[in-house]
């Protein structure tokens, strides 16, 4: 028998006991003390019951779930740094060969090397200042860009470096003296240069040297010069020049030819190319269709240009300039 109906049993025996003594004439028991009674009984037993519908009704503990684990977290990618981009390189100026076809026209003539980096292709004009700042060592053909007033300060320009006869022959470069153009007095071409060091010098020789100088003799004489001025001067921009054309009204045409100072041009090329100048194909410049020299930008002898021919040759310097790299970039 559980323990709630042990609680109401009682209680119905005490209501018996009740009524048997109203019956019986006994004392009369008061209402309070059934209650106490019963109040007696019950803490203990509701205590029971409740510990027992507590322990009864006791939630079985909710098994423990185990954590979720976290999802990783990939590691974010670290941003691709975008190459940069390289520098575009200027593109490599394009040589002129504005007088390509006279040599197609021309075979008997030695062709111009337009592949060869020596050769000074087509710049801007350069301007006064740079043509202001050359030297020539030259023969006479370039000469005469002194007495036809060319260059700076007219017949006296300091421009011109050659002999007092205002011409010298390649072939004796070692020794031959030259007028200083600043005292006028004569000295050896490279006492000439150790004095004065000019910035920048067109070495414009050989025609007086073609008509008896094979390759082998013309190429030492010009190679041991240019290799001179440059170790007594090697801030210098030295640049090498080529022979004119001349016309077949030349006194000793024949002998001299444009075959043959075209084949010494390609010499002078190759020099330039050994010795790091650079060369200008000024050849070009005075050259008609058929080989020869226009007449009419050359003097009646038919070897000096004339003032138009020599004003063209400058020209054609200053728009095929060269500046030399400074050494300290």
């Amino acid at each position: 028998m559980s323990k709630t109906s042990s609680i109401k049993m009682l209680a119905v025996c005490a209501c018996a006991l009740l009524f048997l003594a109203a019956c019986s004439g006994e004392k009369t028991v008061s209402q309070a003390e059934i209650m106490s009674s019963d109040s007696a009984l019950e803490p203990e037993s509701v205590s029971q019951a409740e510990s027992e519908t507590e322990t009864s009704e006791e939630p079985l503990p909710e098994p423990e779930s185990e954590p979720e684990p976290e999802p990783e977290s990939e590691p974010e990618p670290e941003p691709e740094s975008e190459p940069e981009p390289e520098p575009e390189s200027e593109p490599e100026p394009e040589p002129d060969r504005s007088k390509e076809y006279v040599y197609e026209q021309n075979p008997e003539l030695t062709p111009v090397n337009y592949e060869s980096p020596a050769l000074l292709p087509a710049t801007d004009d350069m301007g006064q200042d740079y043509q202001d700042s050359i030297v020539f060592i030259c023969d006479s053909p370039t000469y005469w860009m002194g007495p036809f007033g060319l260059l700076k300060d007219g017949a006296d320009t300091t421009q011109i470096w050659t002999g007092p006869e205002g011409t010298m022959t390649l072939a004796y470069q070692s020794d031959y003296k030259i007028l200083d153009p600043f005292d006028r007095q004569e000295k050896p071409i490279r006492e000439v240069v150790r004095l004065h060091k000019p910035e920048r010098m067109v070495i414009a020789l050989g025609i007086n040297g073609i008509m008896f100088m094979d390759e082998e003799y013309f190429t030492a004489e010009y190679t041991d010069l240019v290799t001179d001025i440059k170790e007594i001067s090697p801030e210098t921009d030295l640049i090498l020049q080529s022979m004119y054309p001349i016309t077949p009204a030349y006194k000793n045409w024949g002998a001299i030819t444009n075959v043959l100072i075209t084949e010494g041009n390609s010499w002078i090329l190759k020099i330039a190319e050994a010795t790091g100048c650079r060369y200008l194909d000024t050849f070009s410049v005075l050259v008609g269709d058929d080989g020869n020299a226009k007449p009419e930008l050359m003097q009646a002898d038919g070897l000096h240009p004339n003032k138009d021919g020599l004003t063209l040759v400058l020209g054609y310097i200053r728009t095929h300039g060269h500046e030399q790299p400074d050494p300290t970039e």
